[in-house]
């Protein structure tokens, strides 16, 4: 990338600082949880305007926004919806959350506000933009069936050639980014496991079939799957978060339920874990004289980064924050990220952004207390307008 346009890119930034901070804090304030997001989209399109930028809707709330002519597009997604988490602010805070139960309690609206800036900054560049550009405003993150998979049914990735995008970093102090090669979050599927016994008087428990002890030998048999059936050197997790049986303290139960999810990095061992485990649910039911069915649902795959994009991201980031503020991340994150979608079908990069003031506290993702340094928005929007614009092309 030439000095001349990165110094175009940077001062762009800056002059959008005092509309970039009252658009996240707007977005903060007006969070809407997934396929709601209607408010937001409006907003967003509005912003957008201002700055010369049209805008289509594309899956229901969401937006896409293309930024000069010709095919092969970069494209920088960023993710809308907020969280039902009730939000707790210090006193005095000036972009509480105005509605209840909800908020982005996940960094969207840092998200949305820095793809934003990419659109803008690319569509002030005008006949200096190295090539065009497609922002992706997504809704639906947060939840399953994702926006992104519906995105990509409606067309975001025609005439893209890679992606781009960010996720806040609670952990990591603002001035600071993380980034890696490969897996950087995993993929998390559900499933519902429906055991069938028959049910009794507990005097009389040999006259049924138990499915509240059948259930605890399945929790026992899911969580064994990991350890026996995975290979060790790939990571997974399988969680039961949720059991329902019986209808009286004295009557033995003739069905049960129970709901979880299963996290895993790798193809291979997704494929497994949905092979395998109504395998051991059904052997583990019929022991007791059960009967036990397993239900998958497919969430977000894992987001895996790209090798050849990683330099780039790199280098973009150093030129903003410095060579030693780049973080390598050692482990990747079992949780989940339906950029990972985006992945699919095209090369992809995901980098974490510090939001942590420095010195100060961590306030976790997805809790009520979750909050950024604003700082970070300006540090996001440079690293993220740099990446994307100045991308080499594909060969």
């Amino acid at each position: 990338m030439t000095e001349s346009l990165t110094h175009r890119i940077d001062a762009a930034i800056d002059e959008l600082a005092p509309s970039l901070l009252a658009l996240r804090r707007h977005l903060h304030a007006n969070p809407e949880v997934g396929w709601a997001e209607v408010e937001t989209q409006a907003h967003l399109a509005a912003w957008l305007s201002q700055h010369g930028v049209a805008t289509r809707a594309c899956a229901g709330t969401g937006l896409i926004a293309d930024v000069g002519a010709g095919a092969s597009r970069t494209l920088y997604r960023g993710d809308i919806d907020a969280l039902p988490i009730a939000e707790r602010k210090p006193a005095g805070c000036e972009y509480v959350s105005t509605r209840r139960g909800a908020s982005h309690a996940c960094g969207h609206d840092v998200h949305s506000t820095i793809a934003c800036a990419v659109a803008a900054v690319a569509k002030g560049l005008g006949a200096a933009l190295p090539h065009p550009v497609r922002v992706v405003l997504q809704p639906a993150e947060e939840v399953v069936p994702s926006g992104a998979e519906r995105m990509v049914a409606e067309g975001a990735l025609d005439a893209v050639e890679r992606a781009f995008a960010l996720h806040v970093d609670p952990a990591r102090d603002v001035g600071r980014v993380g980034v890696r090669v490969g897996p950087l979050t995993s993929a998390v599927d559900s499933f519902v496991i429906d055991v069938t016994g028959v049910a009794g008087h507990s005097a009389r428990p040999h006259l049924a079939r138990d499915a509240i002890l059948a259930a605890a030998d399945i929790v026992r048999a899911v969580y064994a799957l990991t350890s026996q059936r995975v290979p060790s050197h790939s990571p997974s997790v399988v969680n039961v978060g949720l059991i329902s049986a019986g209808e009286a303290r004295n009557v033995i139960a003739g069905r049960a339920r129970l709901e979880g999810v299963a996290r895993s990095l790798e193809p291979e061992t997704r494929a497994l874990l949905q092979a395998e485990l109504p395998i051991v649910v059904a052997a583990a039911a019929a022991v007791y004289g059960c009967q036990a069915t397993t239900s998958f649902a497919f969430g977000a795959p894992p987001v895996i980064n790209d090798g050849d994009l990683h330099s780039h991201v790199v280098q973009s980031a150093r030129d903003v924050i410095g060579v030693d503020a780049v973080e390598w991340i050692d482990h990747p994150s079992a949780g989940a990220e339906d950029f990972g979608v985006f992945g699919q079908h095209v090369p992809q990069y995901m980098f974490r952004l510090g939001v942590r003031t420095p010195g100060g506290p961590t306030t976790h993702l997805h809790t009520p207390e979750f909050d950024v340094d604003e700082a970070s928005l300006v540090i996001g929007a440079k690293i993220a307008c740099r990446a994307t614009l100045t991308a080499p092309r594909q060969t």
